[in-house]
């Protein structure tokens, strides 16, 4: 049976409404640190390490937060500032190429459970590579999984264990300048590199 007329402006209305909601809630942010801006994509693959990211660093206060362990070919770390108490559950099985921003759920002894985060680097990988780490694992790499790893790289040897919320789209070689920076027998930088989270526009 038709709508009449009168109902076909809320019909379109509810349409649109439907069609906003279903999209995906992509956004960007910037990584502003002293050695250059990090442009990063975030997804609804991990909605909430995605949400919490985005509560806890946009309000913090330019340079409160630096780098607290780079490794070259490995990844770039920094964290929550202090613990909230709860753990989030690990929300997706991406695989860890680089350039993705992915989480992981601390809990050491004595201290409250927090979130850490970190900007994924690694060199690509080859059939051989790959073989090997499901070989010594007991992993398998889907056809789409081993492609994305020989192009962009990545740290397959972690595959499946930690929640990707985003992706690098700018200054891959901005986090790679900062990994190569000297360091200490922990892996923190022996100069700060402080980091500014800003959303944008």
């Amino acid at each position: 049976m038709p709508l009449p007329p009168t109902m076909r402006p809320f019909r379109i209305f509810l349409l649109l409404l439907l069609s906003a909601c279903g999209s995906k809630k992509h956004r960007h942010v910037i990584l502003h640190t002293g050695m250059g801006d990090i442009r990063v994509e975030l997804s609804d693959s991990a909605p909430e390490h995605r949400d919490r990211f985005l509560q806890t660093f946009t309000r913090l206060p330019a340079d409160t937060l630096i780098f607290y362990r780079v490794e070259r070919d490995f990844a770039l770390q920094f964290s929550e500032p202090a613990g909230n108490g709860d753990n989030l559950t690990p929300e997706s099985e991406s695989p860890l190429l680089g350039g993705s921003l992915a989480a992981a759920e601390t809990d050491s002894a004595g201290h409250p459970a927090r979130t850490d985060y970190f900007i994924v680097l690694g060199r690509p990988q080859t059939d051989a590579t790959l073989d090997a780490t499901e070989k010594k694992l007991d992993l398998h790499f889907s056809p789409e999984a081993r492609r994305d790893y020989k192009k962009y790289g990545g740290l397959p040897r972690l595959h499946g264990r930690y929640s990707v919320l985003g992706q690098v789209i700018t200054g891959i070689e901005v986090a790679q300048k900062i990994a190569a920076l000297p360091r200490d027998a922990k892996g923190r930088p022996l100069q700060d590199v402080h980091i500014w989270v800003e959303t944008e526009k």
